[in-house]
């Protein structure tokens, strides 16, 4: 007698095997059998006719970090089918720490990242604390890390633009080994992002050898995606050739006009790296627009020394910040192409409003409505750019060493301000896209959300439909999922995701959230 029983759906396994009809056996949290023929008893049937039966979707590049340490009801990842995520991205995690680093970690964390911890005085310095701590609440969605090369940066060297000493580079890498072995995946790059955008090439590489020694991969948010991206890519490619690491470029894009129809230049560069030996993996998410912290506009000089440094310089309002700034917000498409999605309560009136809107409000050009609003809102404003292309979009999407990530959070319906549409839509818009373009079988559309992220991260039990394996399950309908998410109107469910089981637990079903919270962290075993 089983568990539960998914009957006659289309099985999907996530290896890009052709699919067939068969049934899905589940006891105590695994896939106990696959049937392709026959009934079998159970203590629940489910009948999966017309639908496709997958592995859970698996999320790489998520933001939830804070997730599990808050009394929240998260429903926007489960209800997209994703059942994994994987925090701790661009440089960004909520450790490591230490007391004399804590307080200005958990600012520069907040600058960019949506959901903060609830108490801001929580102790957590490393992995251990923190798979300690998420044990006090409950959430749905499991949930594994990466440590961000910023945070790490901030506790041994600051936040100062230097290059790190000797000893300060044995300490990043001590630190690293130590959360690596303890149950990180990886550590992420955010190049964009003081202080991980003041790591010098030859720490990056130096860095990257330990994570190659504890199997583990790095990630990057690229320090251009505008107009050096290729520059951009050629560096990360150095370093992997230099360290052997396995490198993943997060969010692989092409910003800003100058830039649309360069992406098979990029496709082909990161080709040639893997023909002279090199692991390259990317992940991309399907929007045109992308999302992050308006800090983002200010210059790298200017952030030299943290958030109140920032501010000082902000204040001071020199010539060449301005003209800096007026030089990035141009290459992600101009002022009425940049909408601020969230003062974090500071200014909710202007939630919503362009920057274009903000500079007639303050009756000031554009770039100095930046500074205003950073300065009012203690540099935490968050942000939606308008700059992507679809032909790129399409173009990436259709390469099979291309997962899917979201870059969002896991929010609640009720939430008070609109974040980026792609944490409510981005797994359901994927499989839509794929759809509408007949870009690829649904055996490979499955696989790009399955099992090629579970392989990039060592996912060991994850990712594939085969007896042993956890049952993180998704069943949904191909010929009805559909992102209703808007840039105006973001927190809708979407379409088509019908049943949902974490570990053989049921987290949705026909469409609806249960009461169970079945997530868990999600440790690396090495």
């Amino acid at each position: 007698m089983y568990d539960l029983v998914l009957k006659d759906g289309l099985i999907v396994d996530g290896t890009r095997k052709k699919p067939y009809i068969g049934s899905i056996c589940i006891k105590d949290g695994k896939i106990a059998e696959i049937l392709r023929e026959g009934d079998c008893s159970a203590d629940q049937l489910i009948d999966c006719k017309g639908k496709v039966i997958s592995p859970g979707f698996i999320d790489l590049h998520q933001h939830s970090d804070a997730v599990p340490l808050n009394n929240l009801e998260p429903q926007s990842m489960i209800h997209q089918g994703v059942t994994t995520e994987i925090a701790g991205n661009c440089g960004i995690s909520l450790f490591p720490a230490d007391d004399e680093s804590r307080e200005e970690i958990l600012k520069f964390f907040t600058r960019t990242v949506e959901v903060v911890p609830e108490d801001p005085s929580l102790r957590i310095d490393n992995i251990l604390d923190y798979a300690e701590e998420s044990k006090k609440h409950s959430f749905p969605v499991n949930i594994g890390t990466l440590i961000g090369h910023g945070t790490l940066r901030g506790v041994v060297v600051g936040f100062d633009d230097r290059e790190a000493t000797p000893e300060e580079l044995e300490k990043m890498k001590e630190l690293l080994e130590f959360e690596l072995k303890n149950g990180a995946y990886g550590m992420s790059l955010g190049l964009i992002y003081p202080p991980s955008s003041y790591g010098r090439f030859n720490e990056l590489v130096e860095l990257s050898k330990v994570i190659r020694d504890n199997n583990g991969v790095l990630t990057v948010h690229m320090r251009n995606e505008s107009d050096k991206v290729v520059e951009a890519v050629d560096e990360m490619l150095q370093v992997a050739e230099l360290s052997g690491v396995h490198l993943h470029i997060s969010h692989l894009k092409l910003i800003g006009k100058s830039q649309w129809g360069n992406s098979q230049i990029l496709l082909d560069n990161i080709e040639a790296a893997r023909q002279r030996g090199s692991t390259i993996t990317c992940d991309q998410y399907p929007y045109q627009a992308t999302a992050t912290g308006i800090a983002a506009l200010v210059p790298g000089w200017a952030q030299d020394g943290g958030n109140e440094k920032m501010l000082e310089r902000l204040k001071e309002k020199e010539d060449r910040l301005f003209i800096d700034i007026k030089t990035e917000m141009e290459k992600r498409g101009g002022p009425n192409c940049v909408t601020i999605s969230s003062t974090l309560g500071y200014l909710p009136e202007l939630d919503g409003k362009t920057i274009e809107d903000l500079a007639e409000i303050f009756a000031l050009p554009p770039e100095e409505a930046v500074v205003k609003v950073l300065i009012d809102c203690q540099g935490g404003a968050l942000g939606i750019y308008h700059s992507l292309d679809m032909g790129d979009i399409l173009n990436i999407m259709k390469d099979m060493n291309i997962a899917v990530g979201s870059d969002g959070c896991d929010f609640n319906y009720e939430m008070d301000f609109d974040p980026h549409p792609r944490s409510f839509g981005t797994f359901p818009r994927f499989f839509q896209i794929v759809r509408e373009h007949n870009l690829m079988p649904i055996e490979d559309a499955v696989y790009k959300v399955t099992g090629l992220p579970a392989s990039i991260i060592n996912l060991k039990d994850r990712g594939i439909l085969k007896v042993g394996n956890i049952a993180d399950i998704t069943a949904f309908d191909p010929d009805e999922i559909e992102d209703l998410a808007t840039y105006m109107n973001p927190t809708v469910k979407p379409k088509g995701i019908y049943h949902v089981f974490v570990g053989g637990v049921a987290s949705i079903l026909d469409g609806e959230q249960t009461e169970n919270r079945a997530g868990r962290i999600s440790l690396k075993t090495n």
